[in-house]
């Protein structure tokens, strides 16, 4: 392959990683609307029925179900967990967008921008799971207040 067939095809690529980058970075924004409605949905079912919220939480949480019962306490706390851990983790991506390159660099700063990249990855992850938990933890605060136990 000639220098002049590996740059044309290395622009081509080049342009089709930006354009999926960019479509990617669109739906961002849906996303972070969807996750804050599925927030607010969520409180507005837990605080219009704190009674049945707290016993649905707490029959879940805490089943003794000998084969399905840490599925079933997993699946109940993804309900109040999962909107705003998405919430938080599209928000950090649409703030801190990552330059996804098509190929890894090279060269002596190459390990160092690795790093870099990955820690940013890692903190937006992080806290997108701290949301996640304190949102669980001021529902259960807000159903213990609702329901007087």
């Amino acid at each position: 392959m000639s220098h002049r067939d590996y740059l044309e095809e290395l622009g081509a690529s080049s342009e089709t990683r930006l354009e999926e980058l960019a479509h990617r970075r669109r739906l961002l924004l849906p996303v972070v609307l969807l996750g804050l409605v599925a927030t607010g949905f969520v409180w507005l079912l837990a605080l219009s029925f704190p009674h049945a919220a707290s016993n649905l939480l707490s029959t879940g949480f805490g089943s003794n179900v000998p084969r399905y019962g840490t599925l079933l306490s997993v699946l109940v706390m993804s309900i109040p967990f999962a909107p705003p851990f998405i919430l938080a983790f599209a928000l950090g991506n649409m703030l801190l967008p990552g330059n996804d390159q098509p190929e890894n660099p090279s060269g002596v700063m190459a390990g160092f921008n690795y790093a870099q990249k990955s820690n940013q990855r890692r903190s937006i992850v992080v806290v997108a799971g701290v949301c996640g938990a304190l949102n669980c933890l001021l529902l259960l605060i807000a159903l213990s207040a609702a329901t007087g136990h």
